[in-house]
């Protein structure tokens, strides 16, 4: 048995939705993992997000797309 850390950036959560969708990557901060480093203001809000008690797993959803489909237009418009 070890501790599982994950390290996740902005790039990678883009990079996942695009590719396989919000699921993957609330997985990617939430399935094996017992620690997540962040790196990045989008990658640290979903993580905030999904720490947050108040909101339903259907609220959590909507603004976890909806950051990160701001994050990647803003992306490409640079």
């Amino acid at each position: 048995m070890g501790f599982h850390k994950r390290y996740i950036n902005d790039d990678q959560v883009i990079d996942l939705y695009k590719s396989q969708g919000n699921q993957a990557v609330i997985d990617l901060y939430t399935k094996g993992v017992d620690a997540v480093i962040t790196s990045g203001d989008l990658s640290e809000h979903i993580l905030d997000i999904l720490n947050i008690g108040l909101l339903t797993e259907t609220d959590k959803w909507n603004k976890i797309s909806e950051l990160i489909s701001k994050a990647r237009i803003k992306k490409l418009q640079k």
